[in-house]
């Protein structure tokens, strides 16, 4: 069985030290960006759930923002409104259940 030089050793052990600091940095960014998209999802959750007392209580150009922000290619058919809602709120809608949104 061969050995490693002290120089060679060194040097391995100066590269792990280094990949392990590149790799802690790159999942401190991660944790970060997680804590990111939780805080966002709250947030669009909440509107999600309150839309229709936040219309309600608004006004009219409030009104407008809101549902320009929720829905596209509003259009009147007959006595029918069309509309596509704009993502996310489209997969809120289409998902038959919560369980579908929990990670595997």
């Amino acid at each position: 069985m061969e050995s490693i030089t002290q120089d060679e050793y060194d040097k391995k052990a100066i590269e792990l030290r280094q990949r392990q600091k590149e790799l802690n940095a790159e999942l401190s960014i991660h944790n970060q960006a997680d804590e990111k998209f939780s805080i966002t999802l709250t947030r669009l959750i909440s509107l999600a759930s309150r839309a229709y007392e936040i219309f309600e209580s608004s006004k009219i150009a409030e009104k407008r923002k809101l549902i320009n922000f929720m829905f596209s290619n509003l259009k009147m058919n007959a006595k029918k409104l069309e509309y596509d809602l704009n993502k996310p709120f489209d997969m809120m809608i289409n998902k038959a259940t919560y369980q579908e949104w929990l990670p595997i």
